[in-house]
């Protein structure tokens, strides 16, 4: 486990403040907020390959190296992002087969919990899995906690109308969403190796929803740069390319404004869709 970035004074005063835990496969971030001023932000990654055993360890690592994750808070909202989830519209959702649709679509695994969200605003359930394993480690520090997953509230980010492919970046990982006329259409995770097959992923998600790559507004979040190959390999491809800012309803520390701002946006945005 590597940890990435920490902007975190010592001595905050949590009582009136809102903690946003986030974990998936690929790592866990928290974000603190206090009546919309950013108190701290620590984001740590995990290497690629590490077991949910493993990924348990790393949070009881976090909760003894930050004893801030201990104090009392207004609200704690965990957001999970890991991979097996399903988007099914309300009129075809059945409780009783949330099991069966993630195992169609992942497979089998036994050691995991699934839950469920209502996506009002779309009219969608997310069915989403969660190791066991992570569950329990995770509801044993905060019990009292808010749960949902973050492809439940990724739809949210985007406020305005028209064509929208929302990008969410890691190291050597991508998330998609895609909206068409406002509406949702897709939501993907994909690992790459190259620019090109980040080109490839978005072309053909355009293609195959009939999506003029002029017209449609690309928008980049975490870990991807301006003087990078892979900013311009979109480049090429897409008239509209935009890196994200960070959202204006939050204040935010001197020491997050010395980053580029697309690099933690969608952790504020999505935090601001709970």
């Amino acid at each position: 486990m590597k940890l990435s970035f920490h902007i975190q004074p010592v001595n905050i005063d949590t009582t009136n403040a809102d903690l946003f835990f986030e974990i998936s496969a690929q790592g866990l971030s928290y974000i603190i907020i206090d009546n919309g001023i950013c108190l701290a932000m620590v984001i740590y990654n995990f290497s690629e390959g590490t077991s949910d055993e493993a990924a348990v360890g790393y949070v009881h690592q976090v909760m003894a190296d930050q004893p801030v994750l201990h104090q009392r808070f207004n609200k704690v909202h965990i957001i999970y992002g890991y991979a097996p989830s399903v988007l099914v519209p309300h009129q075809f959702m059945n409780d009783a087969d949330s099991n069966a649709m993630l195992e169609l679509v992942f497979g089998e695994a036994s050691e995991r919990v699934t839950r469920t969200d209502f996506m009002y605003r779309h009219a969608i359930h997310n069915v989403y899995a969660v190791p066991a394993v992570i569950e329990q480690v995770v509801t044993r520090y905060f019990g009292s906690a808010d749960y949902t997953h973050q492809a439940s509230l990724l739809p949210d980010v985007v406020k305005s109308a028209g064509n929208h492919l929302y990008c969410i970046f890691g190291t050597g990982r991508l998330k998609t969403l895609l909206l068409k006329e406002g509406k949702l259409q897709l939501m993907q995770n994909y690992w790459y190796k190259t620019a090109e097959d980040v080109s490839y992923q978005l072309l053909n998600q355009c293609k195959s929803f009939d999506m003029d790559t002029n017209e449609i507004l690309v928008q980049l979040s975490g870990m991807i740069d301006a003087s990078s190959g892979l900013y311009n390999e979109l480049y090429k491809y897409f008239l509209q390319v935009q890196f994200e800012p960070l959202p204006v309803q939050y204040q935010y520390p001197e020491a997050i404004n010395q980053y580029p701002p697309h690099y933690f946006s969608h952790l504020f945005a999505i935090a601001a869709c709970v």
